[in-house]
Order: C-alpha cells, then structure tokens, then sequence
C-alpha cells in the first residue's frame, strides 16, 4: 500500500510521544480508524501492525505510515523491551489523492538514514516545546520528514553507503576534532562495526584510519601554502595529542618528517 501527501496544505501535529513496551502487549492492544494519519518509528524491538488486512512486520529503524479512515490494529503483541516514537498528523484536503505529488509506501527500512530518525526526534520535543510558532516549526518539519523519506525511496543508493558519505561530509566540515567510532555508531544508531564495514565499502579504510589519512593529507596541504607556521599549532589544528603525534603519524604516510616535507614541497 502506499499513502500520498498534499504539500500545500499546512500538516498540523495533533500529537506525538514516545513510548516504551517493557512487556508484550496484549494482541490487540491497537484496534482503531483515526481521523488522522499515523506516523510510527520503532526504534527497538518488534512488532506486526495491520491496515485494512495487510501486515507490516517492523523491526528496528523501521517506519510505518498508517492513512487517516484506515482500520489499523496489531494481530500480535509486541516483543519486550519494544520502543516506538508515533506521530499523528492532520489529514488535509488533497491527502491520499492518487494525483498528488508526493507518494511514499506505507513501510519504510530506514536504518543508515540518520536524518529520518532526526526528524522524528524533533517533532517530538518540538511538540512538548513551548517555543513561539510551534506549529509553524511543527508543520515544517513534517514536510521536511516527509521529503527525507521521499529521498529515502528514490535513493539509488545503499543506506549504509548514504550513511558513509554523511560521516565524510562530519570528518571534513570539522578537521579540528577527532571523532571517535563510538561515537558516530551513537550518532547514527547503529554498531561500531557497521560504522567500519560501511566506510570500509566506500573508501577501503577503517573509520579511525580514514579520518587520521584524510587529516594528514590536510596537514600536507596547509605545509605547502603555509611552511612558517609552527607544527604545533599544526597538531592543534588538526585535533593531533602534539607535534610529536603529529610527527609520528606523518612519517608513517609520507616516508619523511613534516620539517622535511615542507622544504621540499613549499613554494
């Protein structure tokens, strides 16, 4: 099934939270046919909703989509420890219209999209916010969640290969940290392990070595155009412990010292 959304119109967020199943649920502890659309994240766990006799089976990063006037209920209870974030959405005039613009299937696989779970996020504290125009944000939001998820199913792309060149986009646009592993796998919600396999599909290197590679090339570059600046200001620049580290690290990739280097690569 798939369900379509009139831009245009202004979505109004009638209600969004968190919630955890610590224990399964009884089966049909969902049973309803809202007037409003039903936005589901789970975040842990699993669980098999229905609409209108077609089951979803979620698992974790997974998003439904219910339609407003759809009879949506679970068969099944939950598994334990199951965690879902859940957003009702107004259903506006021109929504559902098989015309319309911006089609999106009902269930979504969505792990390795880290925006999408953003988003989600902060609808939810948005919603509990009590910032000036909280509809207007709210309203903004969801359009750039449904957007994301448009990108999500036009994507040629792999998840985790999206996932590997959002985490370079991170490494470039902030040379001054070093990031550890943990905590891109905590940024994207998933394992230090899948951080390393996916940047090892998309650049050959480990993410901790790729981001010591891509510095020192930054390093090389600047001794270039800037030889009179002081390794040490070098190292902190480039989020290196000192100019020895600095040093060290250098020589392993570029088969000399970075005073050597200088004089021989500067204008």
């Amino acid at each position: 099934m798939s369900i379509s959304f009139n831009l245009s119109a202004a979505h109004q967020v009638i209600a969004a939270n968190n919630h955890y199943y610590e224990k399964p649920t009884e089966p049909l502890y969902l049973n309803r046919t809202l007037q409003y659309h039903d936005f589901i994240y789970l975040c842990e766990g699993k669980w098999t909703i229905t609409e209108n006799e077609t089951d979803y089976h979620l698992q974790k990063d997974d998003v439904l989509l219910l339609s407003a006037g759809h009879h949506h209920y679970t068969r099944l209870p939950c598994a334990p420890g199951t965690r879902t974030m859940c957003i009702h959405i107004s259903c506006e005039e021109g929504d559902l219209a098989a015309s319309n613009a911006l089609t999106l299937p009902a269930q979504l696989h969505v792990r390795g999209y880290a925006q999408v779970r953003h988003l989600f996020e902060k609808i939810v504290s948005t919603y509990w916010s009590e910032q000036t125009h909280k509809q207007e944000r709210l309203c903004t939001l969801v359009h750039q969640l449904l957007l994301e998820l448009l990108d999500v199913t036009e994507s040629a792309c792999p998840p985790d290969n999206l996932m590997a060149q959002e985490i370079i986009q991170l490494v470039h646009a902030a040379p001054h940290k070093r990031f550890t592993t943990q905590e891109m796998a905590d940024r994207f919600h998933v394992s230090t392990k899948t951080i390393d396999s996916s940047m090892i599909r998309a650049t050959g290197l480990s993410f901790s070595k790729y981001q010591t590679n891509l510095k020192l090339e930054m390093v090389a570059a600047q001794l270039r155009v800037e030889p009179d600046v002081k390794l040490s200001e070098i190292a902190a620049t480039f989020a290196f412990y000192d100019e020895f580290h600095l040093s060290r690290a250098f020589k392993q990739k570029y088969g000399v010292s970075p005073t050597k280097y200088k004089h021989t690569h500067s204008p």
